[in-house]
């Protein structure tokens, strides 16, 4: 969890400033101001039903992160394809001035 990564990194480095932090661990220093702010509850033992939300959460996270990737590999694909049809219609106007007897 980020807010976890954001107080250890306090407790590392307690001179660093929020937006330090929030570049150390990835988010917004906003974010960071607002772990910081907030003290943790003296019961930490989570409860079932936030053992389920976290499984979920990170389902989610790591669904997002497929997505993006094959979606980034997507945009790769289609970039190589655009180019492939650059060349194609190169050769088709090569071939057809061939076959029109015109030099191109």
């Amino acid at each position: 969890m980020i807010s976890r990564k954001i107080r250890e990194y306090k407790l590392d480095h307690p001179k660093a400033k929020a937006k330090e932090i929030a570049g150390a661990v990835g988010c917004k220093p906003a974010y960071v101001y607002q772990v910081l702010h907030i003290k943790p509850k003296k019961n930490t033992d989570p409860t079932e039903g936030q053992q389920i939300v976290r499984q979920e959460l990170t389902r989610l996270n790591k669904d997002i992160d497929d997505w993006r990737s094959l979606y980034l590999q997507t945009l790769d694909e289609v970039e190589q394809l655009n180019q492939d049809v650059v060349g194609y219609r190169a050769v088709i106007s090569y071939l057809q001035g061939q076959i029109d007897g015109l030099a191109v």
